[in-house]
């Protein structure tokens, strides 16, 4: 039964606890998409359901591995090169941008078929429709997609440029880009809060959570708690449990104080609409980060619970990828077998989630296993692992 859920990985060389986070954000990204379609049907308001948010944590746990990861690499090199700045990018965006940009087209070209009056969104090709704006307009899902590939792309630059042009040492570098993202996104939260979005409500701080310039902040502090691992090995563990105490009060707070003004039980003003809108996605954030040396230390086990944690965190970015957008081919189907999808949404949602397992599973092991194999040849051919 195990061997189902076996898919070419070796759990003993990974964070098993990043595996959980990687798991259980991609479930409940479906799942709250699946209530935001089904949410008129069943009666809620989606805006004051307080829940986590699984993209934070995405995005921290993101930057923490390679933010770790480059810090034990920069640790053998004498200096920073152009070399190792492709080897950072050809790691990244050989595993991230052929399937987005496969599955891009194939979305495209459905909908010309559908829509011959369709233009073609070239802005998602280059991952500027929510760079400075929030205009995700067509496979909305995918919008931390070019928050990740900003990052990809400007995080190497800045650290070769700051450790060769102006003579920083790598240490330093480091902590300073970590600072920087954090520095000037919120500095750009507070420009956007006074002169782009001027009138607004205090639920209107989601505009933020999609803009590229706004959010790189929450993969720096990803960084930040990789800089503390690396320099601070034994103040993190052994301070573990101290931290997710506080971890804890920090995020489960600002989860409260977002549902108590959300359902009326604080009182909305300038200084509540003010924090939503430029601290609430730093916050956040930075209480999670508080729960990375507890799940560095987990291990993995050699059961069921646990081998299907992991084949989840492994197909999980199929799953994202394909999960929002093509819920439709799920609508059509039960549309056809005249299954009344309005009066049965829990077997809906069943079906929905298993539609998706299936689907992300064989584009896996067709597409996302073969690139990956692909980035590694090239990474070899060039010579670019130290």
């Amino acid at each position: 039964m195990l061997s189902i859920f076996k898919i070419n990985t070796n759990p003993e060389k990974r964070y098993f606890g990043f595996d959980i986070v990687r798991a259980f954000s991609v479930v409940l990204v479906m799942h709250m998409h699946f209530l935001q379609i089904t949410a008129n049907l069943i009666g809620l308001d989606f805006k004051k359901i307080p829940f986590p948010d699984p993209v934070d944590m995405f995005f921290v746990c993101s930057g923490f591995l390679i933010g770790y990861h480059h810090l034990k690499d920069i640790h053998k090199l004498d200096k920073i090169t152009p070399k190792y700045t492709a080897r950072f990018l050809v790691m990244r965006w050989v595993r991230t941008l052929p399937s987005y940009y496969l599955i891009l087209t194939i979305l495209v070209v459905l909908t010309l078929l559908y829509n011959k009056n369709f233009e073609i969104p070239f802005a998602n090709y280059f991952f500027t429709h929510n760079l400075f704006a929030n205009h995700v307009e067509f496979y909305t899902e995918t919008w931390t997609i070019s928050v990740e590939e900003w990052f990809y792309f400007s995080f190497p630059i800045i650290f070769y440029l700051t450790t060769t042009a102006f003579k920083v040492t790598k240490r330093k570098s480091f902590i300073f880009i970590v600072l920087l993202y954090i520095i000037v996104c919120n500095l750009l939260k507070v420009y956007y809060y006074f002169y782009v979005f001027p009138n607004h409500t205090v639920l209107d701080f989601f505009k933020f959570k999609e803009i590229v310039i706004l959010r790189l902040d929450t993969i720096a502090v990803g960084l930040l708690a990789a800089y503390i691992c690396y320099f601070y090995q034994d103040f993190w563990h052994n301070n573990r449990y101290r931290f997710l105490a506080i971890g804890l009060l920090i995020y489960l707070g600002n989860m409260a104080l977002y549902w108590c003004t959300a359902n009326g039980y604080l009182p909305v003003n300038k200084y509540a609409t003010f924090y939503f809108f430029t601290l609430f996605y730093l916050v956040g954030p930075l209480g999670f980060m508080c729960f990375l040396p507890c799940l560095k230390t987990v291990k993995f086990k050699d059961n069921f619970v646990n081998h299907f944690i992991l084949f989840t965190s492994n197909i999980s970015y199929s799953m994202f990828l394909l999960h929002g957008t093509f819920a439709i081919f799920v609508a059509i189907i039960l549309h056809l077998i005249g299954f009344n999808a309005a009066k049965h949404v829990f077997l809906s949602y069943l079906f929905w989630m298993a539609f998706a397992y299936i689907l992300s599973y064989f584009f896996y092991t067709r597409v996302d296993l073969k690139v990956m194999n692909k980035r590694n040849k090239i990474i070899e051919k060039l010579k670019l692992n130290e």
